[in-house]
């Protein structure tokens, strides 16, 4: 959902592979076909991981689906600015709600990995243990005092900044959803009322009006068409960005949880 093969030594990169080659719960085969009996039992945090790391895999899936239509459809919105463009709105808004399961889903499984505990549990430690970032930042600065082995540390150390960066996306994704939601239902509410202050002031056509100015009327459609434009483009920009900080972050957190895992089984 975001990488490639060429980019497993990328470090940006290198955690989806390992969570691909190397998964908290690898699939008993022989088992699944008759062949033999289970070797492991998967214990409650390999449970949790494999599920929220499964469940993160598939939003992230389901988010660039929707981001790519609503990539196909700016094009055809932008060429026509007085449109609803009802298919734009309509998969931007489900790529933010994609995009904002996957952001609680891959935090999840941080914590599980991290800090041995659910979501819940570790949301009930203190006041700030709920904000998004909590978890991200009180690791890093829990592996930098103590004695960590440096893949780890390096591993927690870029989070903090991506969480961050999600932190602003979902805080402007309420404000986002709503008013591309109502946003039909509000030109619709402008025009009922101008025509109701129009009847209440006996409001008539002024047939002696001057001949138009042409060039003012351009001027204004240009104008509408430029910021019809921008709406667009920083909308979908922020999807994007979301979507490429999402898969840069979860490689992280998917790096820290093998080497956590490794160094544990190692122990």
């Amino acid at each position: 959902y975001g990488w490639k093969s060429e980019d497993t030594e990328d470090p940006e990169y290198i955690g989806h592979a390992m969570w691909q080659i190397s998964p908290p719960v690898e699939t008993e085969w022989d088992y699944l076909f008759g062949n033999g009996p289970v070797r492991h039992r998967p214990t409650e945090k390999e449970k949790l991981l494999i599920v929220s790391g499964s469940d993160f895999e598939g939003l992230m899936r389901a988010s660039r689906l929707s981001i790519g239509l609503c990539l196909l459809h700016e094009t055809i919105a932008i060429q026509k600015p007085l449109d609803d463009n009802h298919y734009f709105w309509l998969h931007h808004t489900d790529s933010i709600l994609h995009l904002n399961m996957a952001s609680d889903r891959i935090r999840e499984y941080f914590v599980v990995a991290f800090f041995d505990e659910t979501s819940d549990s570790y949301k009930h430690k203190g006041r700030r243990s709920g904000w998004f970032v909590t978890p991200f930042i009180e690791a890093r600065d829990r592996c930098q005092q103590e004695r960590v082995k440096q893949s780890i540390v390096s591993a927690v150390t870029p989070p903090p900044g991506m969480a961050e960066q999600i932190y602003s996306f979902r805080e402007s994704r309420n404000g986002t959803v709503h008013e591309i939601s109502t946003k039909l239902g509000k030109m619709h509410k402008e025009l009922v009322e101008s025509q109701q202050q129009a009847f209440d002031s006996k409001a008539m056509p002024d047939l002696g009006k001057d001949i138009p100015d042409y060039d003012l009327i351009r001027q204004k459609q240009d104008d509408v068409n430029r910021k019809h434009q921008e709406e667009l483009s920083s909308s979908s920009q922020l999807i994007v960005d979301w979507y490429k900080t999402l898969v840069k972050l979860s490689s992280y957190i998917f790096e820290v949880e093998h080497w956590l895992r490794k160094g544990n089984a190692n122990a």
